[in-house]
């Protein structure tokens, strides 16, 4: 980490000089300043993980490292539009996420409270023309639940429209995974599932019937 990133007009070969010539107090300052700033940018990322609902629609996400996976159904307009989509949208900055497809870019803005879904370009093709984007409060927010895997192996399939596309990675009998429904059409056998490993963690579809409590 490069203080001079936290530091303003102080470079980090200036703050170990200090060190060398004995300003101990001060370069430790610059250090725990820096620590600081760091701590500051980590707390300010916010997981909203779970299902978000209001009078339209329904959207469940789950959060893995810079990947916000989701699924969403909606209806919209005087002649009821319907959006159905699921996908991974990519960290551009803080709290803002980007899926991006041929036909445009649709933004997830996370707030403390809420949740937005904007168009940045073109038309989301999960929605088409009209959509105006959608936002969620905290109101009606339920937080993911956590069940075991009862089969020996379940595989993850890619986050995406049906039908999904199977991945190698998997969970094995025991494992923990935190689950929210998934809302776009033609997935009722799955749900959407994050597991998080030791080393690693992993997100993607996983199909009910491997799952203990899922109906």
């Amino acid at each position: 980490m490069k203080l001079s990133s936290y530091l303003p007009g102080k470079t980090s070969e200036s703050a170990f000089t200090d060190i060398r010539a004995g300003n101990l107090t001060v370069a430790l300052a610059y250090v725990f300043l820096a620590w600081t700033a760091a701590f500051s940018q980590e707390a300010e990322s916010i997981d909203p993980s779970g299902v978000w609902s209001n009078s339209h629609g329904t959207l469940s996400l789950l959060l893995t490292g810079d990947a916000l996976s989701f699924s969403y159904a909606s209806v919209f307009g005087e002649t009821a539009h319907i959006c159905n989509g699921a996908g991974v949208a990519g960290l551009v900055k803080s709290n803002v996420y980007h899926n991006v497809d041929e036909q445009g870019t649709v933004a997830f803005e996370i707030y403390g409270d809420r949740v937005r879904m904007l168009i940045v370009n073109g038309v989301p093709s999960f929605c088409g023309a009209g959509w105006a984007g959608e936002s969620f409060t905290r109101s009606r927010f339920t937080a993911p639940r956590r069940v075991k895997v009862k089969a020996e192996k379940s595989r993850f399939y890619v986050v995406m429209p049906s039908p999904p596309w199977e991945r190698k990675g998997y969970v094995i009998e025991g494992n923990v995974v935190e689950v929210v429904p998934v809302q776009h059409e033609d997935a009722d056998q799955f749900v959407l599932a994050r597991y998080r490993g030791k080393q690693a963690f992993s997100v993607g579809l996983l199909l009910k019937d491997t799952l203990a409590g899922m109906k």
